[in-house]
């Protein structure tokens, strides 16, 4: 296997000129570059990865600290920043605070990847307080966060306006003509979640339209705790024409359960969803839902990353706006 020395005794350069060449840092001629090159090449040379970023303090591997990996929301938040990052030559690693019950322990997982030597940590993280992200910042200045606005955080923080994502359900809802309408929501306790359902409530009572408080469920975002709000749902023998669901699993556990009770969509009732990932077209009927621009989110707070630890200059955008997308699920009343 090849060494520094032999690629730099067949270019003729010294071997603080490879090493030059290799990190980045001071002067190597463009001759010289040259013949470095056909001499990395002529003799199959790989770069130590690891002496490689001893020399110049930096890994190439970005870490991604997410609450869940269930469900295609997170997938298409990991494949938009692997997508990223493999683009530029960087690498991840990952790390999954499924099962964790309490922030703190939530937060070691973010310990552990800063504790792998990570040039920066990207967070997926809606139900973190901004109090402890913050704190988080404060004493790990890499960090971006996805899906958490963070008004002091200017830069470091990547989100959707879920509160308009609400309201534009319940004006849709609205528009065609249901009055009895209900709310299953996920998790209040997440940030994107709670904005959501703030905008929904909020359109439905500006015009005229409050909802009733037993049709109003809070639910959670995977599938059993999903179903079992749902059924909640039903059993209060209220009834309603709508139903708007916190995203676009709880409508699908939705969709399954009412046509299960003999409820016809959308027929007797309308549902919408929420983020439009790829499943949403293909339900029966196809899902209408609001949708959410979950890659360019990620890939825009991925660039971010990449110009704050690399130095680079990637085109950012940190605020993004939701649109209704209408399908087979909805109806007039």
């Amino acid at each position: 296997m090849a060494t520094i020395k032999d690629v730099a005794k067949l270019a003729e350069v010294g071997v603080g000129t490879v090493s030059r060449c290799l990190s980045g840092n001071g002067g190597v001629s463009d001759k010289a570059k040259t013949r470095i090159t056909q001499a990395m090449a002529q003799l199959n040379y790989r770069p130590n990865s690891m002496a490689r970023a001893l020399s110049t303090r930096r890994s190439n591997i970005i870490g991604v600290w997410l609450p869940s990996l269930s469900g295609p929301f997170y997938h298409k938040i990991l494949r938009s920043i692997e997508q990223e990052l493999r683009s530029h030559g960087k690498h991840l690693i990952l790390a999954n605070a499924e099962g964790a019950n309490s922030q703190q322990e939530r937060l070691e997982h973010l310990n552990y990847l800063i504790h792998r030597e990570c040039d920066g940590v990207l967070m997926v993280c809606p139900e973190i307080s901004d109090e402890a992200l913050l704190n988080a910042q404060a004493h790990y200045p890499a960090l971006v966060f996805i899906n958490h606005h963070v008004q002091a955080l200017a830069g470091h923080s990547f989100s959707v306006d879920h509160y308009a994502g609400g309201r534009l359900a319940a004006a849709a809802l609205l528009s065609l003509g249901h009055r009895n309408i209900a709310c299953v929501s996920g998790r209040l306790s997440a940030q994107d979640a709670y904005l959501r359902q703030q905008g929904f409530l909020d359109e439905l009572a500006e015009q005229g339209q409050p909802i009733a408080a037993n049709l109003l469920i809070e639910g959670s975002f995977d599938y059993q705790r999903c179903a079992h709000a749902i059924q909640h749902l039903l059993d209060q023998g209220e009834t309603f024409d709508a139903l708007f669901c916190g995203n676009d699993k709880v409508a699908l556990v939705a969709l399954s359960m009412l046509q299960a009770a003999g409820i016809k969509v959308p027929q007797q009732v309308s549902v919408v969803g929420y983020d439009d990932v790829d499943f949403a077209a293909y339900t029966t009927p196809a899902l209408s839902t609001v949708r959410i621009p979950i890659e360019e989110m990620a890939s825009s707070a991925c660039r971010q990353m990449l110009n704050q630890a690399y130095g680079l200059t990637g085109q950012i955008k940190q605020h993004f706006r939701p649109v209704f997308v209408e399908r087979a699920s909805t109806a007039k009343r």
